[in-house]
């Protein structure tokens, strides 16, 4: 097995580079974590996977966590003697019964500079003050990811290398701005692959009840420039898009109670994944009643059943 860590160059991610020279404790904990990880996931990798890491941890460490956490829960990953090597192919292929579940991961940064920036908070005792959380730039830097491998899994269907009865599943790490957004009461791709707007409640000014809740319907994220849709998983031009996986997972914050993986169905996908298929703690299914559109979290109604 090769060192995760034996990497030279230019252009090395300063992440990285603490990582290398773990003065610190907290770092020489992490650098045996991920080295761990590396050994069971190095068989997987593409060839280049450790100079990818060296260069970008957090979007490497998000593909690497998903493949480690799917052979923790005994499922089986293609691995990399028998992947294609011309041309490129998926991120991670999970071998099932004889087809393939085929995971195209990305994990967004927080933008160009601009109004649609996410841009970090400064400190009360560095002269900054309260804001409001950036959950518009959060949305379009979500979107935005997954309009880029939408595209890219469409092209590897053209190629013939996903085949017409394999899932595809695009992955989403929210893990370079995961402390801006929340899971509660939707994560923030339920907001950004339905056209689902503002949190209400109606409360009766006599007695306090509540009287209805919801969200407002909202079928676009503004910007400056003209609004991008958040229609996709009820739009029949991304029926290819079997589901996708979300959760701020990163590597300061591990822990899935405080940032679960969630799997997102496709209404609409031509090629769905199972349902209760695989290693989420929420997991979102869509349905069409009458005329509009419900949301439900499967797994939460599981547990809550007698």
């Amino acid at each position: 097995m090769s060192d995760l860590f034996d990497i030279d160059g230019a252009n090395l991610d300063p992440a990285f580079e603490n990582l290398k020279a773990a003065e610190f404790q907290i770092e020489q904990e992490l650098r045996a974590m991920l080295q761990e990880m590396w050994m069971r996931y190095e068989p997987y990798a593409d060839p280049d996977f450790r100079q990818g890491f060296a260069r970008d941890v957090d979007g490497r460490f998000w593909e690497m966590y998903l493949g480690c956490t799917l052979l923790e829960a005994g499922r089986t990953l293609l691995p990399v003697v028998e992947r294609q090597r011309q041309g490129g192919q998926p991120d991670l292929c999970v071998l099932e019964d004889g087809y393939r579940i085929w995971i195209e991961a990305i994990t967004p940064d927080e933008g160009a500079s601009g109004p649609d920036q996410i841009v970090r908070p400064i400190p009360i005792n560095e002269g900054g003050g309260f804001v409001g959380a950036p959950i518009r730039q959060a949305q379009l830097r979500t979107s935005g990811a997954f309009w880029t491998k939408a595209q890219k899994i469409s092209g590897y269907i053209e190629q013939g290398v996903i085949a017409p009865e394999d899932t595809r599943i695009i992955a989403i790490s929210a893990s370079r701005f995961g402390v801006y957004v929340s899971e509660r009461p939707l994560p923030l791709i339920m907001t950004t692959l339905f056209p689902i707007g503002d949190a209400y409640v109606t409360i009766d000014r006599d007695t306090g009840d509540i009287l209805e809740e919801g969200f407002h319907p909202a079928p676009f994220i503004q910007r400056e420039r003209s609004p991008i849709p958040r229609t996709a998983f009820v739009d029949e031009r991304f029926a290819n898009i079997s589901g996708v996986i979300w959760s701020r997972i990163g590597i300061g914050n591990l822990s899935r109670q405080a940032r679960p993986i969630t799997y997102v169905h496709n209404p609409l996908a031509q090629i769905a994944l199972p349902r209760n298929w695989g290693i989420w703690d929420r997991e979102f299914v869509t349905t069409w009643l009458g005329n509009e559109w419900e949301a439900s979290d499967i797994l939460a109604q599981a547990d809550a059943s007698p």
